[in-house]
């Protein structure tokens, strides 16, 4: 497996994104900041979907929430790499409407699990929602262990909940409609933890952070470690057996995740990678530099 470089284009976005996701449907990468929003496409080709030149209409952008953002592009971004969903744009109004959070000093990160559980992430503490026609009631609540929450990811198949802290400490959490089970700690990462992420069908879970990466085995009981690299990693993106680590400032590397874990390539790029992303149907990956406000897309070949 190798990466191809095949074009580096300026940005004709500010450096601070307001949205960047890969839309697997329509085969193109969504990006915006407060001016404009466009699709890039696989061979470097910008459609401008909105655009305008109003300081007013630019400052008031309101995100995932804009109405510049159609129901259907909505409706393409709700899943999420961690394998939660976002509500509903109806849903969010009706819990920001609500007193659930009226008080709250900041607002809380609220997601779609399995079998339309909703699930919030506030501090230390994890809840579970109910939306009924007389408001947002809170079913169950539980305070983190360890140190302050910055990752989490949803099983693809139980209602479990990884999460790993700012002190590298990787839990998890099991939950029904209801309540919450028990929870378990899987591991003391490294350092601090980045990125969790699950394959499909939840056997095998990815963590990265500072300065490592760790392959676990699931068997629905537990987590067994299977594999761990010493590396500069930002991010990382699954492809088949291979992970693509995004190594910032020192490139990216594929590793192939067996047994024992085997660096199979790497590659420098001409600027310092901020933000990666994977379009699957096409195997293309998108890279952006927030130091040179440049793009690079990136062809996965076979051999």
């Amino acid at each position: 497996m190798k990466l191809i470089l095949s074009k580096v284009i300026p940005s004709p976005l500010d450096m601070k994104l307001q949205l960047v996701h890969a839309l697997d449907a329509r085969g193109a990468f969504l990006l915006a900041d407060r001016w404009k929003m466009l699709l890039l496409h696989p061979h470097g080709v910008l459609e401008l979907l909105w655009q305008t030149t109003d300081e007013d209409v630019a400052y008031q952008w309101r995100g995932f929430f804009d109405d510049r953002l159609s129901d259907s592009l909505y409706e393409e971004i709700r899943q999420l790499p961690n394998g939660f969903q976002l509500l509903s744009k109806e849903d969010y109004l009706r819990i920001g409407a609500s007193d659930l959070y009226k008080s709250a000093r900041s607002l809380p990160n609220i997601y779609q699990g399995h079998e339309n559980t909703v699930i919030s992430f506030m501090g230390k503490v994890i809840a579970l929602l109910t939306l009924e026609k007389e408001g947002v009631v809170e079913l169950a609540r539980i305070r983190t262990k360890g140190k302050d929450l910055i990752q989490e990811a949803l099983h693809p198949v139980q209602n479990l909940i990884v999460y790993g802290t700012n002190h590298g400490e990787l839990f998890a959490q099991p939950f029904d409609q209801d309540q919450f089970g028990k929870p378990a700690k899987i591991d003391q990462l490294p350092n601090t933890c980045y990125q969790i992420r699950f394959t499909g069908d939840g056997r095998k879970m990815f963590v990265a952070g500072l300065g490592y990466v760790k392959m676990f085995g699931c068997n629905g009981h537990g987590f067994t470690e299977k594999a761990s690299v010493t590396t500069a990693v930002r991010s990382f993106e699954l492809v088949d057996d291979y992970l693509v680590l995004n190594k910032g400032m020192h490139g990216i590397d594929i590793i192939k995740m067996a047994d024992k874990p085997e660096r199979i390539e790497s590659m420098d790029l001409p600027f310092p990678i901020d933000k990666m992303l994977y379009l699957a149907p096409q195997r293309v990956f998108l890279l952006i530099s927030g130091s040179t406000n440049e793009w690079a897309l990136l062809n996965w070949a076979e051999g």
